[in-house]
Order: C-alpha cells, then structure tokens, then sequence
C-alpha cells in the first residue's frame, strides 16, 4: 500500500499463527535472484520506542516505508501511482 501522506510504499511483515503464537513468515532466496538492495524506514508512529536502536528496528516494528530515494534505480524501480 501506500501512503497519502509521504507518498512511500508501505510494506509490513507477514505473520502466521503458529504453536508458540504469531510467527513471522520468513524464506531464503538465492543471491542470483537479488537485483537491487532497499533501504526499509521503520513506520513509527507518534514516538519510537525507547528500546530502539540503529541495530534493533527492523525487529521492534511490523511496517517498514520503502525508500525510493535511496538512489535512481530505486526510483526508477518503483510505480508513483497505486
């Protein structure tokens, strides 16, 4: 999805239920099926957590915005319309 306000793409975590609760949806891909890295901005909402570091955001949170002005070929990469 994405959002009206900053005009980024939003995407979030895939959880399943599982025996211990909410899991996420994890996989491998082969480095041969890579084209391009991106940068995920963590959605935080009105106050980030005081837990929250540079080397702990991607676990704390569920949505990410997906930067497109990472570099050109982000830019590029990605539709401006939904």
């Amino acid at each position: 999805m994405k959002d009206e306000v900053t005009g980024l793409w939003v995407v979030q975590r895939r959880m399943v239920a599982g025996p211990n609760g909410l899991e996420r949806v994890s996989a491998i891909f082969p480095l041969v099926n890579i084209i391009l890295a991106v940068e995920l901005v963590p959605v935080y909402g009105q106050k980030i957590m005081d837990m929250v570091n540079h080397k702990t955001s991607q676990e704390h949170y569920l949505q990410f915005y997906l930067n497109s002005f990472a570099d050109k070929e982000m830019f590029h990469s990605l539709p401006t319309e939904l």
